[in-house]
C-alpha cells in the first residue's frame, strides 16, 4: 500500500512539474510575419563619389518576429546589382536585426554591420560585407525602404517606385490636406506626379479646389546634386552632394480627376503645365516641386522626413 501510495505521489508531482515548463503563464507569444515588397527601387551610389551607378527593381522580402518587448527582422533580397560591371546577380539574407521601433503595422530596424548569407545553403559568404543597415516596414501602408552599404564601396538605397508626401496621421483614407504621389517607372525612366486638394492663384482670382489632378509623361533622372542653400527650384546646380531623383517635363497637358472615387480622368488644356521641375531625396525624405500653368506658379518644399517612405521619420505608437 504504502507502495502504491508513494506512485501515485511521483505522477502528481510529475504532472505538476510539466504543467509549469510546458505553459508558463508569463510566456511571451511570438508573431511571425513574412511580407513581400515586389518591384521596388533599387538604386546603387558608389560611396567614394556619391555618383549613381545603377538602378533597376529588385523583390525584398522582410520577414518579422516579434513579441511585445523586442521585434527582430530579417531581409531577402532576390537578384541584386551593384554594379553595372557585375556578370550577374546576386540572392543574398540579412538576419536577425533589431528592431528600433515597432506596432503591430510598422517595424523600423538598424544595424551597424551584417551578415552576407546564401539564401539557399545558410552559409556566410565572406565576400561581401554589409553595413549601416537601415530598413523600415509599413504594411498598413505599404511602404518599404532600406539603405545599406556594401564592402564599403557601393550604398544601396531601396524604395516604393510610388511615394507620398505625408499627411496628417498618414491617413490617405479621407485627407483634405495639399499632398503630392510621385509614380516612377524605373524601366523607362518616366514619372507622373499626383497633386490632391490643390488650388492655383492666377492674379487675385482663385480656382476652386482641384481635389486630384496628374502631371504624366516627366523624365526621370537618378542623379546628384546640391540644394542645401535651395530657396527655388530654379535655382538647382549639380555638384554631386546628395542622390535625388530629378522629374522635369515641359507644355504637358495635366489630367483631372473627378467622380466619388476620383477615378474618371479627363485631360485639363486649360490648365497646361510649363517649365516642371521636382527633386527627391529619398534618402531624407525630402522633395521639392515647381511648375508654371495658365500664367501662374506652383512651387513647394517640404522638410526632411516630410515623403513618406523613409526609416527615420515619425511613426504612431512606436515601441523602443
Amino acid at each position: 500500500m504504502k507502495k502504491i501510495l508513494l506512485s501515485l505521489a511521483l505522477v502528481a508531482t510529475a504532472l505538476a512539474f510539466a504543467s509549469c515548463t510546458d505553459d508558463e503563464p508569463n510566456q511571451e507569444q511570438s508573431v511571425k510575419e513574412t511580407i513581400q515588397g515586389k518591384d521596388l527601387i533599387n538604386w546603387t551610389i558608389k560611396a567614394a563619389d556619391n555618383t549613381t551607378n545603377y538602378v533597376e527593381t529588385a523583390d525584398y522580402t522582410f520577414n518579422i518576429e516579434r513579441t511585445k518587448n523586442e521585434a527582430t527582422v530579417s531581409v531577402l533580397a532576390q537578384g541584386v546589382q551593384f554594379d553595372t560591371h557585375m556578370p550577374f546577380k546576386v540572392s543574398f539574407r540579412m538576419e536577425d536585426i533589431k528592431a528600433s521601433a515597432f506596432d503591430d503595422n510598422f517595424v523600423r530596424f538598424k544595424a551597424e554591420s551584417v551578415k552576407f548569407y546564401d539564401p539557399e545553403t545558410g552559409e556566410e559568404n565572406a565576400k561581401y560585407k554589409l553595413t549601416n543597415v537601415r530598413g523600415y516596414v509599413d504594411k498598413k501602408n505599404n511602404v518599404y525602404s532600406l539603405d545599406y552599404t556594401v564592402n564599403g564601396t557601393w550604398r544601396v538605397l531601396v524604395c516604393n517606385s510610388t511615394v507620398s508626401s505625408r499627411v496628417t496621421d498618414n491617413d490617405y483614407t479621407v485627407p483634405s490636406e495639399l499632398y503630392y504621389t510621385y509614380k516612377i517607372d524605373v524601366a523607362n525612366r518616366k514619372a507622373e506626379v499626383f497633386i490632391y486638394n490643390v488650388q492655383f492663384t492666377v492674379g487675385g482670382a482663385t480656382s476652386p479646389v482641384l481635389k486630384k489632378i496628374s502631371i504624366p509623361n516627366l523624365d526621370v533622372e537618378f542623379t546628384t546634386l546640391d540644394y542645401s542653400e535651395l530657396t527655388d527650384v530654379d535655382d538647382i546646380e549639380d555638384n554631386g552632394a546628395e542622390p535625388v531623383i530629378k522629374l522635369t517635363g515641359d507644355n504637358i497637358v495635366p489630367i483631372y480627376y473627378t467622380g466619388e472615387n476620383l477615378d474618371q480622368a479627363t485631360p485639363y488644356p486649360a490648365l497646361v503645365v510649363t517649365n516642371f521641375k521636382s527633386v527627391l531625396n529619398i534618402a531624407i525624405g525630402y522633395h521639392a516641386i515647381y511648375f508654371n500653368a495658365h500664367g501662374g506658379e506652383h512651387y513647394s518644399t517640404a522638410p526632411n522626413n516630410n515623403l513618406y517612405l523613409w526609416n527615420n521619420g515619425p511613426a504612431s505608437n512606436p515601441i523602443h
